[in-house]
């Protein structure tokens, strides 16, 4: 059975009336940052089991939440940061994340510009802002679901009632992990070990 799981950014306190009729039936919620308040994070766990990430814009206690962290979730490894790109050019926390990870997805926020889209392998997903709303943009979610074959995602408009939907299908990954579990990152040697490996004491 595939897994189904939420991804919404940049609330800004404040959650879309229609992200509950979206969510409606996700396994989990993975929110990217900008969350605003936590009363945001008590309504979306009343749908389903929420991740959370701190944005630029989140104060204390939201903003001792991690920075970026990755999840193991239906056998993949999903990375979360909250500002992906600039200038169509991965951040350093996005590319940081890739490097150390290599996750199937990625997910992230910020500009509030929804996209799918897949690089070199990876599913890059914005869901947009799913609360407050910013420069006049549409507020928008997105569903990501793993099946045993392939991973997608969907992006939901919540400003019309005729949701824009578009979607991306991404390289079919091994299905190796529980749920939720943390990603291990690649092992960078200690100085001491790289100092052994060249001869030094």
């Amino acid at each position: 059975m595939a897994l189904r799981v939420g991804l919404i950014s940049d609330t800004h306190g404040v959650l879309h009336p229609a992200v509950a009729r979206v969510f409606a039936r996700v396994d989990r919620i993975l929110h990217t940052g900008d969350i605003g308040s936590a009363a945001v994070l008590a309504e979306l766990t009343r749908l389903a089991p929420v991740t959370a990430i701190s944005g630029n814009a989140d104060g204390p206690p939201l903003s001792r939440l991690p920075r970026a962290r990755c999840v193991e979730l239906g056998g993949i490894r999903i990375l979360l940061v909250h500002h992906g790109f600039v200038h169509a050019r991965p951040t350093a926390e996005l590319a940081a994340g890739l490097r150390r990870y290599r996750p199937t997805v990625a997910v992230f926020g910020h500009s509030h510009v929804a996209f799918v889209t897949r690089r070199l392998g990876i599913l890059l997903v914005n869901p947009g802002g799913g609360g407050r709303r910013r420069f006049r943009l549409p507020r928008s979610v997105a569903v990501l679901t793993i099946g045993v074959r392939d991973v997608r995602a969907r992006v939901t408009v919540l400003d019309t009632r005729a949701a824009v939907r578009r979607e991306m299908r991404a390289a079919p990954a091994p299905r190796t992990a529980g749920p939720d579990r943390g990603c291990r990152g690649r092992r960078t040697p200690s100085r001491r070990a790289s100092s052994r490996a060249r001869g030094g004491g």
